[in-house]
């Protein structure tokens, strides 16, 4: 496994040994898991492993396959996936400057295990190492097509950083996800800058009512879901997952959580 730069500051992974036989191997485990045969999947994506340790992939996704049933074999082959994409980083590499395309399929493989491992590392409460690994794949893939942005502002709002929070939200303004909009007014209004919070959450109302009124009800139960695993943009489903996951930075705050339901009482 090796990291080549193909254009200035322009970075790919590369590993020889990954055949056409070993690749579709690896692909005959994904189609296995996904028609429901899993332990099928795991003996033939632990064989690909065995032949070629170097497999990223391999390694990353045998690690989500026994994430229900072992937490800590899951968090042990994604380490091992992420530890082979870090060695592979010549002296020259800087998180800073350099860039990893998504576009590059290649890429991909790392890029996605480091970013299952900082969800390892929340789940953890290991809050700084995950801001570190957000922050990197933030800096190497600005377009973020994985959304590391939506999970930033739950690391920061643990280790109390809310100007981290509003900065980001502010790189992201265009983003209208409940993670960005609402934390955003939520950093605000903890750091007492009240006119700017009400501004921000007349933003948020007007785009995601339901997530205003999730926050504020006495009682969230889980909505049916017409198709399981996906979130309804604007959905009961997307505003419960995101009290789900930021509703107790909500109630920690008494001023943030007055100032929604007074812009939520003057936009009725």
């Amino acid at each position: 496994m090796e990291l080549v730069e193909v254009a200035e500051n322009e970075w790919v992974f590369r590993d020889p040994a990954l055949t056409h036989e070993i690749e579709s191997r690896f692909n005959d485990a994904l189609d296995a898991y996904d028609d429901g045969d899993h332990e099928e999947a795991e003996a033939l994506i632990r064989a690909v492993v065995g032949e070629c340790p170097t497999h990223i992939d391999a390694l990353h996704h045998l690690g989500m396959f026994l994430r229900g049933r072992d937490a800590l074999e899951s968090y042990v082959y994604c380490q091992a996936a992420v530890a082979i994409g870090l060695q592979a980083l010549p002296a020259t590499f800087r998180w800073d400057t350099a860039g990893l395309s998504w576009l590059e399929l290649d890429n991909r493989p790392f890029m996605r295990a480091y970013h299952t491992l900082a969800i390892h590392r929340m789940e953890q409460n290991a809050w700084q190492d995950a801001i570190v690994i957000l922050q990197r794949l933030l800096a190497v893939n600005p377009n973020d097509n994985q959304g590391a942005r939506h999970l930033l502002p739950q690391c920061w709002f643990e280790v109390g950083d809310e100007e981290a929070v509003i900065d980001l939200c502010e790189r992201y303004a265009g983003d209208g996800m409940p993670e960005i909009l609402y934390s955003k007014a939520l950093a605000l209004a903890i750091t007492k800058r009240v006119a700017e919070a009400r501004t921000a959450l007349e933003i948020c109302l007007d785009r995601l009512p339901l997530v205003a009124k999730e926050l504020l009800s006495r009682k969230h139960p889980e909505p049916n879901r017409t198709h399981p695993g996906r979130i309804t943009l604007g959905g009961a489903d997307q505003a419960w997952e995101y009290w789900n996951e930021y509703g107790w930075y909500w109630r920690k705050s008494r001023s943030a959580m007055a100032l929604l339901r007074e812009a939520a009482e003057a936009a009725q």
